[in-house]
């Protein structure tokens, strides 16, 4: 069951990063559903190694966040994905500008974001 006051609340914190009620509505309930998003930047550093070295863990053992970075040097609305396995925290990328751009303003307003393996 979808907490429907959770959905308004998000929809209506978009609303005044500048989209319509419309737009906001249709991204708090593709958030609220569990949207599936591509990570950028596996290939860079070792993430790619720390990327095959997940694979062999139970994807109930990987925890998944959406964490916003505040030093971002070239955008300012960066959000990391970060896999937590055993208490042990790594960034594997970075979400598109385009949907990191309005869901750093809902991560600002304190919500928190979790993901899943796929």
């Amino acid at each position: 069951m979808y907490n429907l006051s959770e959905i308004a609340r998000t929809a209506n914190k978009l609303a005044t990063t500048g989209l319509t009620k419309s737009q906001a509505f249709k991204r708090a309930w593709e958030l609220a559903k569990g949207k599936t998003l591509v990570v950028k930047g596996v290939l860079q550093g070792k993430r790619q190694t720390a990327i095959d070295h997940m694979k062999q863990y139970d994807p109930s053992e990987v925890t998944i966040s959406l964490e916003r970075n505040t030093t971002g040097y070239f955008e300012t609305d960066t959000v990391e994905v970060v896999a937590t396995i055993h208490g042990n925290s790594y960034c594997v990328g970075y979400l598109a500008s385009s949907v990191a751009e309005w869901l750093s303003k809902v991560m600002d307003f304190g919500t928190a974001l979790k993901g899943a393996l796929k």
